[in-house]
Formats: C-alpha cells, sequence, structure tokens
C-alpha cells in the first residue's frame, strides 16, 4: 500500500523500483551513492509523515501515529521529526515502542551508521524485505520489490510453503510471502543494520498469562476504561486534522462498541457504513443503530457477489498473501467512497477475540497444532512446523500472530489506499490488559456482554447477529456453535442436511449460494481457472489446485483463484499497470 521504500547498499545503489504512476501521492526521494529512499504517500494526516534528511539522521514515519501531539509535548520538541529524535537519543533503538496507531518507519544514525526499519506492533503496516548480497531492499509493498529485482535481472521464485499455506490458511503464517527471496517484517519487530550487519530483532511480544488478581467488577471497569481511552485517541486524531468521522458498523458486537462508545464520548457527527448480504442482519441491525444514534448511514449491497470479480485488483492490494475473497466486498464498498473529508476509518478488528478469546476450549495449556486456524483443511500438512521458526506458547498466541495479523487484519490495505484505520480493541494498552484477563471470564465472551449490560445497556437492546439474538437471551450450544432458541431450528436443520449458511442467503456474504445461483459469477469463476491453471509449472501444486477448485467451497475456489493469478501476476505479465 502507499507508503516507502528503499535500498541500502554496501556498494553503489541500482535503484529501479518502478514508475510512480498515481499523481495524488505525495512523492519525495532521499539519496546517496550508498542508499536510495522514497516515499509515495497518501495525502493524510501528513504531520505524522515525516520524511527528512540532516547532518546526523534520515526519519521517515509512516501511516497515522495516535499520540503524536502527546509525544511532542512530552519530549518538549516542536514537531515530530525532532521528536523522534529526542526519543531515539533517550531510549535507544525501540523508541518506537512508544508510538501508537498504524504505523512504519526508518531511522538512520548516520554517526553510528545505524539502520532502523521497524513495523507497528500489530504489524498491519507492512514492511517487505529482501537481501541480496551486498544489497538490502524494503518497501510498503511486494510490488516493489519485485520491480526492482525484475529491472536489474535479479531472478526469483514462488515459494512453494507460501503457496500451501495460502491454500490452506488462507494467508501467509509468519515472515512467508508468495516469492522466495522476498520476507515480511512480523508485528512487533523491527530490521536493524549496523555496519552492514542484518538482523531482525523483537521489541514487542503478546502475552496471554492470566491475571487472576482482579474481581470481575474490576475487570469491567478496566476495560471501560481503557476502551474509552482508545476511542477518545482515534477520534480526537480526526478533530485534529478537522476531518469527519467514518466507521465501519455491521450486525456484530465490535463495531458497534466502537461506534457506541464514541457517540457517547461525544463524536456524534458520524458516517456508518455497511456492507452485506441485503436483508440479512448485518443490514438490518446497523441500519436500527444508526437511525437510533441519528448516524448518517452508507449501506452497500453484496447480492449476487459481483465484487468477487475483481481478483486482479485484490492482488494488487495485498500482493497474494491473502486469498483475495477476504476484503474484496471491502474493496467494492469503500471504492464508492470520496475520502476527502473523511479521517481515519474506524472499525472493530479483531475485537470479537480480543474481548472473547481464539482458543477452542477453555483450557489455556491448550497448544497449537497444524491447520489452526485454517480457511481449508484439505491440504495442511502434519509436518508444518518444520516451516516454521517461532515457538508459541499456546493456541491463542499462535492464532493472533497469524489468523489475526497475517490473516484478518490484510482487509486493512483495502483501506489504506484511501486513509488510515484503526481499531481500538487493538490499542496496545486495552489489547494487553485484555489477553490477561481468566478464561472464565474471556471464554463464550462473558465479560464482552457483563460489560455492554453493566456500562452501556442500551447497546444490548439491538439483536447480535453471531447468535442471531439479544446477548440477554439464553444460549445454546449446537454441533460447537452458540445460538438462541429462536435460531436453534435453522441451524439445526442446516447441520442435518449438511446445508451451510454460506449456500443460503442468512449470511454477511453467502459465497456458496452466489457461486450456485449466479450463472455469470459461475463462469467467471470457472474461466478464470481453466485459463491459469496450466500456467503453475509444479506438477504437485497444479494438481492440488485442480482437486482443491473441482471439490472444494467457494471459499476454496477462490483460495485457489488467488494463486493462480497471482502466478500471473508476478511470473506471466510482463508489465503491469
Amino acid at each position: 500500500m502507499p507508503g516507502f521504500f528503499g535500498e541500502i547498499s554496501k556498494a553503489n545503489v541500482k535503484k529501479g523500483f518502478g514508475k510512480l504512476n498515481k499523481s495524488n501521492l505525495i512523492h519525495q526521494t532521499i539519496e546517496s551513492q550508498k542508499y536510495y529512499l522514497e516515499r509515495r504517500t497518501i495525502r493524510k494526516f501528513e504531520n505524522d509523515k515525516v520524511f527528512s534528511e540532516d547532518d546526523g539522521y534520515i526519519i521517515i514515519t509512516e501511516g497515522v501515529i495516535l499520540n503524536s501531539l502527546q509525544l511532542i509535548e512530552k519530549y518538549r520538541a516542536r514537531d515530530l521529526k525532532s521528536t523522534v529524535v529526542r526519543m531515539y537519543e533517550q531510549n535507544g533503538d525501540t523508541f518506537f515502542n512508544e508510538f501508537r496507531g498504524s504505523f512504519s518507519g526508518l531511522l538512520y544514525d548516520k554517526i553510528r551508521n545505524k539502520w532502523l526499519i521497524y513495523t507497528n506492533h500489530i504489524g498491519d503496516k507492512q514492511i517487505f524485505y529482501a537481501l541480496l548480497g551486498n544489497t538490502v531492499i524494503f518497501g510498503s509493498e511486494m510490488t516493489y520489490l519485485i520491480d526492482y529485482m525484475r529491472n536489474n535481472n535479479i531472478n526469483y521464485a514462488l515459494d512453494e510453503v507460501g503457496a500451501y499455506f495460502l491454500l490452506t490458511y488462507g494467508y501467509m503464517l509468519e515472515d512467508y510471502t508468495l516469492i522466495r527471496e522476498i520476507r515480511k517484517l512480523n508485528a512487533g519487530k523491527y530490521i536493524k543494520i549496523e555496519d552492514g550487519n542484518f538482523q531482525i530483532l523483537t521489541y514487542y511480544e503478546i502475552d496471554n498469562t492470566p491475571d487472576n488478581s482482579q474481581s470481575e467488577e474490576e475487570i469491567i471497569e478496566n476495560i471501560d476504561r481503557l476502551f474509552r481511552n482508545a476511542v477518545k485517541l482515534e477520534f480526537e486524531k480526526d478533530k485534529e486534522y478537522g476531518y469527519k468521522h467514518i466507521a465501519s458498523l455491521s450486525g456484530g458486537l465490535d463495531s458497534r462498541m466502537t461506534v457506541w462508545v464514541a457517540h457517547e464520548l461525544g463524536y456524534t457527527e458520524q458516517l456508518n457504513v455497511t456492507f452485506s448480504q441485503t436483508d440479512y442482519l448485518d443490514e438490518t441491525i446497523a441500519k436500527e443503530i444508526a437511525r437510533d444514534l441519528k448516524h448518517e448511514w452508507l449501506f452497500y449491497a453484496l447480492d449476487n457477489g459481483i465484487y468477487l470479480k475483481n481478483i486482479r485488483e485484490m492482488i494488487e492490494i495485498n500482493f497474494g498473501d491473502c486469498f483475495y475473497a477476504g476484503a474484496a466486498h471491502v474493496n467494492g464498498c469503500l471504492s464508492k467512497i470520496n475520502f476527502d473529508k473523511y479521517g481515519i476509518y474506524h472499525t472493530g478488528q479483531v475485537g470479537d477475540v480480543i474481548l472473547g478469546t481464539f482458543y477452542s476450549s477453555e483450557n489455556p495449556q491448550t497448544s497449537y497444532k497444524p491447520g489452526d486456524g485454517a480457511y481449508s483443511k484439505t491440504l495442511v500438512q502434519k509436518d508444518e512446523k518444520k516451516y516454521l521458526k517461532y515457538k508459541y506458547d499456546n493456541e491463542e498466541v499462535f492464532k493472533f500472530y497469524n489468523r489475526a495479523f497475517t490473516g484478518a487484519l490484510q482487509g486493512n490495505l483495502v483501506n489504506q489506499k484511501y486513509t488510515e484505520v484503526t481499531s481500538p480493541f487493538l490499542d496496545v494498552e486495552f489489547f494487553e490488559y485484555c489477553l490477561k484477563i481468566p478464561l472464565k471470564h474471556r471464554y463464550d465472551h462473558r465479560i464482552y456482554k457483563k460489560w455492554i449490560l453493566r456500562k452501556y445497556p442500551d447497546a444490548a437492546k439491538y439483536k447480535w447477529e453471531k447468535i442471531q439474538g439479544k446477548i440477554t437471551e439464553r444460549t445454546y450450544s449446537i454441533f460447537g456453535r452458540t445460538t438462541t432458541l429462536k435460531a436453534l431450528p435453522r441451524k439445526a436443520f442446516n447441520k442435518l442436511f449438511h446445508t451451510s449458511s454460506l449456500n443460503t442467503k442468512h449470511h454477511m456474504n453467502p459465497l456458496d449460494y452466489w457461486y450456485n445461483s449466479n450463472d455469470d459469477l459461475r463462469e467467471f469463476f470457472l474461466d478464470t481457472f481453466n485459463k491459469g491453471i496450466d500456467l503453475l509449472e509444479d506438477e504437485k501444486l497444479r494438481d492440488d489446485c485442480r482437486k482443491l477448485f473441482t471439490e472444494g467451497s467457494t471459499i476454496e475456489k477462490t483460495q485457489v483463484l488467488t494463486l493462480i493469478e497471482a502466478w500471473r501476476y508476478y511470473f506471466v505479465d510482463e508489465s503491469r499497470d
């Protein structure tokens, strides 16, 4: 996505990162014989985006630093650039640990000949890198690196491990990409290059060790205090720049609580955005909430799955590192909005598993096993762990780093085409606190529901799409799914007759229903598959893709189509717009 990229070399730099095709971006360069830096960033939150060189330092900050004004005041500096210098000189290499928001950046200490390149705590401001002999290249987009290698006649190859992660999980694990030579900087990590020595280091790690020292009442009070602080930090950033507020709203609890708490804090003038199959709960619930709060409301219908035809556009956004259908609906909606007057796109991303849990049971000792969090289990390898470099304390830590950070947050890349995007649930202080809440409170969203009922009872008057009823209704567990009594017959019918909700209208984006009922969409899938499958060079991979597409669900078909189109994008097309 829009951002920065560069080359650091022990010899003379070669450059060749490709041409600038978008005139609406801020475009600047810094270069010498041994380094080349360039930024192509959106014209949003410009005071948070430093691109500067002086006798002592080169400093780049990208994205939105929610607490930038507080840091400027704390370090008694005149602007963000001088603040960064003081933070680095006082706190050392990991000074950026104090930043909050969706950010990435670079600092070059000329005196010590030291480079620091970093992503944020959750890694949603992506940084890719490649080690090419005496040269390191890096950037916010994989395509910058691909263009560099193409233009300098450097060969690159498909990473088959990454390809199978795409066909199973639907996203990459750890630092993998579809290109063997390119890796992604993971959440909470940074690159350090000092006197030519390259290292990947950690500055932030997830810790979900339970804290049993607090009562339920204390937990609810702390959740509320921290969440309100997180919401205020986000919405005040809009006001700092004079932007209007825009926030997603669905039938779930997460976006609802972002919107609701912001409203209670006085941020009442919001545009709420909803996308789903028409007449489904995501539409009807969001419409009720927006109406009652007197917010502007925009609904984008996903009917017939027309947006699923934009495969190439999604490959250009997520580089094939996540199955394209995962955020194509977001892209379809946001591409219709003029963001000029709007600030941060506020979401409730990952709230469900932060105030709930990623654990599959109430046992906190449950360990990760191959296939945990995968969209397709068909091709999962039992020896998968041999391809992973990190040790995970338990199932939940694994799922946060992979299903959440490298999977779900790929959806943020769509937003980052237009503006910056944040979720108060991912605020560092809130996130850290919630993960230490004991499972007896977090499991089955027990503390989540109690927090809402205690602090925001009016927000509980609306149904919760997940259980198709209000959180005050009694729920039942059927076949591992939680539901209300009213919704029980339909779920039992679906299970009994092996009918997925994805094959009915009763889903936000019923992929199987659209595939089976929209002849035009089905023909598009088949045509795309037939034109691309034989382009894959590896015979086993080709056979596995054919089997998964032919016998699999619509989600699995989109996983295959993502790989096919990514292969075409990287290895067949000679030029890209």
